[in-house]
């Protein structure tokens, strides 16, 4: 694992790739932290829309959350797999641009 992570440093466009993936975390962290009241508030929208037109079915809350437990499991793998092929060096540059960026924004109030 160390030899391929010298080997990917080693080169130029590797380390440009790298750069621009950080950069573009960044950018994302920066902008989800000014939005974020805006995403939640969309997020609780959302829920209650879906909870209201279970309701509204007649569907209860209990069967719905086993169907969901049902799919889940069954997509588990496929989600395991997804992980283990976009490894570190594909999520890793933006992951830490995203909380670097989180953190500018929650540091810089206006």
């Amino acid at each position: 694992m160390l030899d391929i992570l010298m080997q990917f440093l080693q080169n130029s466009t590797s380390l440009v790739f790298l750069a621009i993936q950080f950069l573009l975390g960044l950018m994302l962290g920066y902008v989800t932290m000014k939005a974020i009241k805006y995403i939640l508030a969309l997020m609780a929208i959302l829920i209650l829309g879906v909870a209201l037109n279970i309701w509204a079915l007649g569907i209860s809350l209990e069967g719905m959350a086993s169907k969901f437990g049902e799919y889940s499991a069954q997509v588990k793998d496929l989600i395991l797999g997804l992980a283990e092929t976009l490894g570190l060096l594909t999520i890793g540059p933006v992951l830490v641009g995203f909380i670097i960026g989180a953190l500018i924004s929650l540091r810089i109030r206006k």
